[in-house]
């Protein structure tokens, strides 16, 4: 049984680096604990270079707890299925699964794909999705490509030439239109187009909203000039979702062939899987693999939905060591009135912020 929550816990979370604020800290912890005036974009560091610094130490966190305490998406995670045990096992009144999975990571909050291989394809048996497949012949800024997203009151419009382009092939563009929807550095393309930064796509109308938060996406396996993009709502809400893909120069003629977001997931303890989040375990009845080696693929979102007072100390003196440490000046000591070398300030928060840690790393058992 997992803890929900703590009163100690840190709430204060509304992450947006760019302004100094992530999930387990914010610039202001950072300066109250330093004892400084507060962080601003005119400051030396600035409250986005904070922000930077925020990124790294939660990073640093996760990596040495080998535990998350934010949303993050693991992407195709392979398994294998004992496909002996519908054999041995056959499905009864009593028996509610023929098979299950231990997923790398626990305390899952959504399960985003859970493909599993079946004859002579990946069918996928979680979520809405919609698929999007390139035009054979590249536009090349031809015609005014639109492709819109629209999730609940949001509309994402992605914009060839903007936000993607369409200049060498069906493939280089799905991978560009991929990146947009995650809002990555375009790393396989970027050679290609120049580009030198993440992309980036807000709704219509509200530039806090991005893409991102709505939508992931992923190129087909099977054939990666198909772009498959998965409603990240809870359950079956994306199918509400729509996509549309237009020359908006046309009226509107469709450019590509679209299929809209269809609900795959039929989740239930007598359907086709279900799940223990917390542990990390899926459960599989109805439907399953056909053959057992590396035939299931799964992306998900998995973390902590709470963040413990001790990380965001933790959090917090990681970046204030960091902050100390490109500084050139000596820092009061309010409750002592006297001035700490910097280097000794430095070793004393990160001295604390490790044992912290070391508190809170996940010790794995090894039987032989």
């Amino acid at each position: 049984m997992g803890k929900v929550s703590s009163p100690s816990d840190y709430t204060s979370i509304n992450p947006n680096y760019t302004i100094g604020n992530g999930f387990y800290t914010t610039h202001t912890d950072v300066s109250n604990l330093l004892q400084i005036e507060s962080f601003t974009d005119y400051t030396t560091p600035t409250r986005a270079e904070v922000g930077k610094l925020i990124k790294r130490a939660e990073e640093k966190i996760d990596d040495s707890t080998k535990h998350s305490y934010r949303p993050i998406i693991y992407r195709d995670e392979y398994s294998s299925f004992e496909g002996h045990r519908q054999r041995q096992y056959p499905t009864q009144q009593w028996k509610d699964y023929i098979g299950f999975i231990q997923l790398n990571y626990p305390k899952v909050q959504k399960i985003v794909r859970l493909e599993v291989w079946q004859n002579d394809e990946w069918v996928d048996l979680a979520s809405a999705t919609a698929t999007i497949k390139m035009p054979s012949t590249a536009t090349g800024g031809s015609v005014s490509w639109r492709i819109r997203l629209t999730a609940g009151t949001y509309t994402f419009d992605l914009v060839e030439g903007t936000h993607f382009y369409d200049t060498f092939g069906p493939k280089t563009t799905a991978s560009q239109l991929v990146d947009a929807i995650n809002e990555v550095y375009p790393m396989k393309t970027a050679k290609f187009t120049g580009e030198t930064a993440a992309k980036a796509v807000t709704a219509n109308g509200n530039a806090a909203v991005n893409i991102s938060d709505f939508f992931y996406a992923t190129t087909d396996s099977e054939g990666s000039d198909t772009v498959i993009i998965s409603s990240l709502l809870m359950s079956d809400d994306g199918s509400a979702c729509t996509i549309s893909s237009v020359d908006t120069d046309a009226g509107n003629a469709a450019i590509g062939t679209v299929t809209g977001f269809t609900d795959n997931e039929t989740q239930s303890r007598r359907a086709d899987f279900w799940t223990i989040k917390q542990e990390g375990k899926i459960f599989f009845l109805n439907e399953y693999p056909y053959t057992p080696n590396h035939s299931i693929r799964v992306t998900y979102v998995a973390g902590d939905g709470r963040v413990p007072a001790p990380i965001n100390e933790a959090a917090t003196k990681f970046v204030a060591a960091e902050v100390i440490r490109h500084d050139d000046n000596s820092i009061l000591v309010a409750e002592t009135g006297s001035n700490i070398d910097l280097k000794a300030k430095h070793d004393i928060l990160l001295e604390e912020a490790n044992a912290i840690l070391a508190g809170k790393k996940n010790i794995i058992h090894f039987i032989s």
